[in-house]
């Protein structure tokens, strides 16, 4: 076995150590402006089981849609399987939770404030206890659940069109892998108001290089 493969076994054994560090980019801008300094990601090699919440009545735009298009664009981004992104088969498998406004609550929003103030995205996890820090385990509202960390809400009442959509839930995910910030370069999807659906070069950098550090907080 190489190198790069002992390493990489490694992390997926200790959810807490650090990615590879090979060929790591610089981050194209500060991944923690929205965090106070904080550092997040996932554990190295975690499946994080994605669930999106069915609308309650019918819409013109797609919600599963545009997570299946965010699932694949920033599957793209890893450079050595420190995530993965997948659809949940239930909300008692999931890690992540994607709702639409129009949709209640799916988890209870444990000890911190949530408070979405009208955004068209917004997401949301609560540090926990421990050094690194790990996110609080939500329930869900059905009860019997507590698996889920992270909760993206959106709303379509606030978008025109399926792709402003996309590029709104897709600009969500970023958050929920570990860029904690916003860009100021309208052509990169982590813009404050994304137009486009698809990392940019300078977003890949930027969470490639959250993916190498050691995190503050383990979502």
């Amino acid at each position: 076995m190489s190198a790069r493969g002992v390493a990489g076994l490694a992390c997926v054994l200790a959810a807490a150590c650090s990615a590879p560090l090979a060929s790591r980019p610089e981050a194209a801008y500060d991944p923690t402006t929205l965090t106070g300094g904080l550092l997040y990601r996932w554990g190295s090699g975690t499946t994080v089981r994605v669930w999106v919440v069915p609308p309650p009545t019918a819409v013109s735009v797609d919600l599963a849609l545009a997570v299946r298009l965010a699932i694949s664009r920033w599957n793209s981004v890893r450079q050595f399987d420190e995530f993965t992104l997948t659809a949940a088969a239930n909300i008692g498998e999931a890690h992540m939770v994607v709702y639409d406004r129009e949709s209640a609550t799916p988890v209870s929003p444990g000890s911190c404030q949530f408070d979405p103030h009208g955004a068209a995205g917004y997401t949301y996890f609560c540090p926990g206890s421990g050094t690194p820090q790990r996110a609080e385990r939500l329930r869900a509202s059905t009860g019997g659940a507590d698996g889920v960390s992270v909760v993206v809400r959106v709303d379509r009442g606030r978008v025109s069109s399926q792709s402003a959509y996309n590029a709104i839930v897709a600009h969500e995910f970023g958050h929920a892998l570990g860029i904690g910030a916003h860009s100021d370069v309208p052509g990169d999807l982590m813009f404050g108001l994304p137009s486009v659906d698809t990392p940019s070069i300078r977003d890949r950098a930027t969470l490639r290089f959250v993916l190498g550090q050691p995190p503050g907080l383990i979502l």
